[in-house]
């Protein structure tokens, strides 16, 4: 999988998130996501770690927090971003 793969699904959740989100948790939603779509292709934890932490400068505390997780981990915090979008 090569960089600009990566780097373009990073950046279409960015563009796609919904707007009521800040950016933390914009941040947060690419994070998990891009690391359940990398894991699925079957990019290593070390290279999903360094691609998010040294490519994409993404928060490495938040990267370190959600890299060891399930599918279904991961999923559900997207979820949580994402219905926290549209609560009000």
């Amino acid at each position: 999988m090569n960089k600009a793969f990566m780097t373009g699904y990073y950046q279409g959740v960015v563009e796609v998130a919904p707007a009521s989100l800040s950016a933390a948790k914009v941040e947060e939603l690419a994070i998990t996501m891009t690391i359940q779509h990398l894991r699925h292709a079957g990019v290593a934890i070390t290279t999903i770690h360094d691609f998010l932490v040294d490519d994409i400068h993404a928060n490495e505390r938040v990267v370190n927090h959600h890299i060891s997780e399930t599918a279904d981990q991961l999923e559900t915090a997207q979820a949580k971003i994402l219905a926290g979008a549209f609560e009000k």
